[in-house]
């Protein structure tokens, strides 16, 4: 409250703004990212690489409210696999990626087995 006391009203507005603007760019990242897909002949690892970026505006990550713990969580890579099957290009492939048991569904077994696809 004390450093708070000392901005001046010009002050407060600013820093509301400029968390305003961080707000409005993660929402606009996370919105964009959900428009991200895969180009016609775009190799499987080119896109993952254009969504990783988008993804990192995105911030998805969670601070944990379990008493005690007040960890970061970032859900970052779930995010970018999600995104990544859902903007596959070829619904053939995507079928047989949503057809992956859950626990064999990890990034690295995603990667693989639409590259393998593609050849």
């Amino acid at each position: 409250k004390a450093a708070t006391d000392a901005l001046t009203e010009e002050q407060l507005l600013a820093e509301a703004k400029d968390i305003a603007v961080e707000q409005q760019n993660r929402l606009i990242a996370r919105l964009r990212l959900a428009e991200v897909k895969q180009e016609e002949g775009e190799a499987i690892t080119a896109f993952e690489t254009r969504l990783r970026p988008v993804a990192r505006l995105g911030k998805f990550k969670k601070t944990c409210t379990r008493p005690g713990c007040g960890e970061e969580v970032d859900y970052t890579e779930e995010v970018v696999m999600d995104n990544l099957i859902r903007g596959l290009k070829e619904e053939e492939i995507k079928t047989k990626v949503m057809a992956l048991e859950d626990t064999a569904c990890t990034m690295k077994a995603v990667l693989k087995l639409v590259q393998a696809e593609e050849l």
